[in-house]
């Protein structure tokens, strides 16, 4: 399994290129919010989790990412559907980690 330094290395590389059409020249970091700060759209977020997907050669669970940033921000007063860089780290980590009965769900 890639360690978690490669992943972040991985997803700055693949915000990069997404961003290449928005002309964003800022820094990436872990603390980077991908719509408020990178300026991507959701639908950028879609192709961030398929651009993941091939690049790890596996089927990743990032509708449940998505799904479960969406419950817990509903329990907030307000509602702010946007996740950092360091997120999406953590969220590709356990996946690549999980056993794979785990990911077949």
């Amino acid at each position: 399994m890639p360690e978690r330094v490669t992943i972040l290395a991985d997803v700055v590389s693949i915000l990069q290129e997404l961003l290449e059409d928005w002309e964003f020249d800022g820094a990436i970091t872990e603390a980077s919010y991908v719509l408020g700060d990178l300026g991507l759209e959701s639908i950028d977020a879609v192709a961030l989790g398929t651009a993941l997907e091939e690049k790890y050669q596996r089927t990743l669970p990032f509708a449940q990412f998505l799904s479960a940033k969406v419950q817990s921000d509903q329990a907030s007063t307000e509602l702010n559907l946007d996740f950092t860089v360091g997120e999406i780290v953590d969220f590709v980590v356990s996946a690549l980690n999980a056993p794979a009965s785990a990911r077949t769900q």
